[in-house]
């Protein structure tokens, strides 16, 4: 009985101890979370993951992104870039999220196709949505409409009554084509749709020919950089553009989203849902378990790389735009999204092709 007593005793205080250390320990991390993720991160490598292959865009701003968060990071680790391109993304997404160290040492840049596509795409394809830690998104990709003056419609307005010929990539949902189906199958517009070029470029060049008379799918950017003739010479205007923001440039003068055409508000909310990927076009993420002190400490180093004089020299010289949106907001965008009910992803979906 006694021995038995003495184990109550020794249990009891093992209890107490236990119970006292896990209400002080949050406290302990707390006063020194910027040293603990200081010294984690010294002489560290960190792996930015970019999910497209190199010499793109998209590689060249992961790659720049990377370098300069090395500098905002407590600790300075080393960071290095590793192309995992496949899927639209979802592959290094997936790496992220599932294989690699939840520890603070890999983190990517990833298409929104791959936050996107497990909910608005493919319903017969196994990929599903994945739990991530969104770091910040860098810039938004607004996609545009542009239309030869001499066609026979001049705004969208007209393409309710008067056909147009849109030339497109792709000859499924999950194309150009895809959006052209999404225009005609939600709005009604008269479309007639050439489908099949492999790229944008091709159809810029078939608008040039007078092959088609309109286009979609590409960067507003992308057109005023690489055609200022076509404004110059008053050959081709914007039509329309995905997205909420109000454009500003000369060259989208007289555009309005496309969402903003809408006739009900079922129409609204499925061309809504499909534009706001383009309100994160370079997202970066960390996986689900990284410790919250090192998901801080990711985020906060990534707005300063995005405010850092140097990086934004060094991306809107190569004709890139800088205009981020912190982790916090980027995942409440993306937890919204997530939240879309069922009914209205299976009209987007329908609509889409699928």
């Amino acid at each position: 009985m006694h021995n038995v007593m003495n184990w109550l005793a020794y249990a009891a205080g093992a209890l107490c101890l236990l119970a006292t250390t896990a209400m002080t320990a949050p406290t302990a991390q707390a006063q020194t979370g910027d040293k603990t993720v200081s010294d984690f991160y010294k002489g560290n490598t960190v792996y930015m993951t970019i999910g497209s292959a190199p010499g793109g865009s998209f590689d060249l701003y992961g790659r720049i992104v990377g370098r300069f968060m090395a500098k905002y990071l407590p600790g300075n680790p080393t960071v290095v870039p590793q192309n995992l391109p496949g899927a639209g993304g979802y592959i290094a997404a997936s790496k992220i999220a599932v294989t690699a160290p939840q520890d603070g040492t890999y983190i990517a840049g990833i298409p929104p196709g791959a936050i996107m596509d497990p909910i608005i795409g493919d319903p017969n394809k196994s990929s599903k949505p994945l739990k991530l830690t969104y770091i910040g998104n860098a810039a938004p990709n607004i996609e545009a409409c542009f239309l030869r003056t001499d066609a026979p419609a001049k705004t969208l307005e007209d393409v309710f009554d008067k056909e147009i010929i849109l030339g497109v990539t792709g000859t499924t949902a999950g194309s150009g084509y895809g959006y052209a189906l999404l225009l005609r199958n939600i709005l009604g517009l008269k479309l007639k749709i050439v489908a099949g070029y492999v790229s944008t470029t091709e159809i810029v060049l078939a608008m040039d020919r007078g092959e088609v008379q309109s286009l979609c799918n590409i960067s507003y950017l992308n057109i005023i950089a690489t055609k200022p003739e076509w404004f110059a010479n008053n050959t081709v205007r914007a039509l329309a553009y995905q997205g909420s923001k109000i454009l500003t440039e000369k060259e989208m003068a007289g555009a309005r989203p496309v969402a903003s055409y809408a006739k009900t508000d079922e129409q609204r909310q499925i061309l809504s849902l499909y534009d706001r990927q383009g309100d994160f076009g370079r997202p970066y993420v960390a996986g689900p378990g990284v410790p919250p002190d090192r998901v801080k400490a990711l985020r906060e180093a990534f707005m300063a790389a995005m405010k850092d004089p140097e990086l934004r020299k060094e991306v809107e010289g190569r004709g890139l735009e800088v205009s981020p949106m912190s982790g916090e907001e980027l995942q409440k965008l993306v937890d919204d999204i997530y939240a879309t009910p069922p009914d209205v992803l299976k009209k987007l979906q329908t609509a889409l092709g699928y």
